[in-house]
């Protein structure tokens, strides 16, 4: 809330005022203060804002794993799915030791080869034909 503050006594006044309400002196026009707000009110308790802005900051650190372990969780449930036993051996140490057999690590080189054909008719695109293809190779 912005207030006027008597330059006589610091009591803060509506802008709409010429005078002060506690002693009655003449305000100036180009004596503007931002009200101070150091708490704010949930369920009828003051909570100083320093602590909202530290629950802000813990919820986004929070969020922030929350969202890189569901990441490393789809990207090892994706490993599983393709059977890449190189990636699945590096995440778990275990099986690396148990299933160390040359057999199981694999390199993959794939090559994707993408064409697009727009037909366009009178400045508009008409139709779009897309051609993909793929070629995998193990080693």
């Amino acid at each position: 809330m912005v207030e006027r503050i008597c330059p006589a006594c610091q009591h803060g006044n509506p802008l709409d005022n010429r005078y002060c309400g506690a002693c009655g002196g003449p305000l100036q026009h180009d004596a503007l203060a931002r009200h101070g707000v150091t708490a704010i009110t949930i369920a009828g308790q003051q909570v100083p804002v320093a602590q909202i802005k530290q629950m802000g900051r813990v919820l986004a650190v929070s969020l922030a794993t929350v969202a890189a372990e569901a990441g490393m969780a789809w990207l090892r449930r994706r490993a599983e799915v393709a059977q890449l036993p190189a990636v699945a051996a590096r995440q778990h140490p275990t099986l690396a030791i148990a299933k160390a057999d040359a057999e199981l690590v694999r390199n993959t080189v794939t090559i994707v080869s993408q064409r697009v054909v727009e037909v366009w008719e009178q400045g508009a695109l008409s139709r779009q034909v897309i051609e993909k293809q793929v070629w995998r190779k193990e080693e």
